[in-house]
């Protein structure tokens, strides 16, 4: 089974593209809209899903006529029923019948979480869990895109057929460097991305025997609307954010390599590189680190960014 290393500098084929079935989360705004765009644009046919109904219509409107059929359809990846109907509404609305690349891009930012020790005569009057312990976040970055992608692999890729797919099927998640380094005070944000890590990792021998090429990108700080005060914050100490047409291109490489199995690609100001998260690249170490990313991101790595006690 291919397992090498992601060549971020050979071109990408995107004409293999026209025709495909994709299915995004999160899709009517930020990072969702702009991988949106760009499957519409190469002729797929693409499912936005979202609970933004305003903006998903207008995402739709925007790309009728492209090549491609495209639809919005209103999700709620917190609730199972939701993505099972989100589910059989893409599948009757796709040709085939069955998607061929999935994106569990819907993702939410919350407030740092800070540990305030408390009496625990407290405990008497605590009847609903405080905004910090409701696990929203984990709720949408992790137990959404967890369910989603055994959904999708499951029932929507056609895989009950036995048949392997050319080209292959493809699930590409969202990580985050935030799921290499952590990201002091962002608790349930580290969290998540870890466990998206985690879920490439048990995940991906598995459906590569199906035949289904699950990957990941794990961009740093982009600008969208989410991250405004973050990227704010960063400008002001003169640090640089990723674009977010890189993360565009890293979606589109994963969707459309046929050798990369299993893999993880960086997104830094710099450009796109392998994460190395085999035993090979020592396990992601030799990726993120000094040597990986280069003496500048020292502050990341660690330095006043890193969650390492000490730094």
């Amino acid at each position: 089974m291919p397992g090498q290393k992601v060549d971020v500098q050979k071109p990408i084929n995107y004409a293999s593209l026209k025709g495909r079935n994709v299915l995004v989360t999160g899709g009517a705004s930020g990072l969702g809209k702009n991988m949106v765009r760009m499957f519409a644009e190469h002729g797929a046919n693409v499912v936005i899903a979202d609970l933004q109904d305003s903006l998903g219509k207008v995402v739709e409107q925007e790309l009728a006529g492209q090549g491609g059929k495209i639809k919005y359809i209103h999700a709620d990846v917190t609730s199972f029923d939701s993505q099972v109907n989100m589910l059989k509404e893409t599948l009757a609305f796709f040709p085939r019948n069955e998607i061929d690349i999935f994106v569990p891009n819907a993702g939410i930012l919350s407030p740092p979480t800070q540990i305030v020790p408390q009496d625990p005569a407290g405990l008497a009057d605590l009847k609903t869990p405080p905004p910090d312990l409701s696990a929203k976040v984990i709720g949408v970055n992790l137990s959404g895109v967890y369910v989603g992608t055994m959904l999708v692999a499951r029932y929507g890729m056609g895989l009950h057929k036995g048949q392997v797919s050319k080209p292959a099927k493809a699930i590409v998640l969202i990580a985050s460097l935030a799921g290499y380094c952590g990201a002091e005070g962002s608790v349930e944000y580290t969290t998540t991305k870890f466990g998206v890590r985690g879920l490439l990792r048990g995940l991906r021998k598995q459906l590569a025997g199906l035949g289904v090429r699950l990957n990941a990108v794990a961009p740093f700080y982009v600008e969208t609307p989410m991250t405004t005060d973050a990227v704010g914050a960063l400008k002001s100490v003169g640090i640089p954010t990723a674009p977010i047409e890189y993360v565009t291109e890293a979606i589109a490489r994963l969707a459309t390599d046929e050798t990369a199995y299993g893999r993880s690609v960086f997104v830094m100001p710099e450009g796109l590189s392998d994460g190395g998260d085999d035993s090979a690249g020592g396990q992601g170490g030799e990726s993120f680190s000094l040597k990986g990313l280069g003496e500048h991101w020292a502050v990341l790595v660690n330095g006043p960014m890193s969650d390492e006690v000490g730094s």
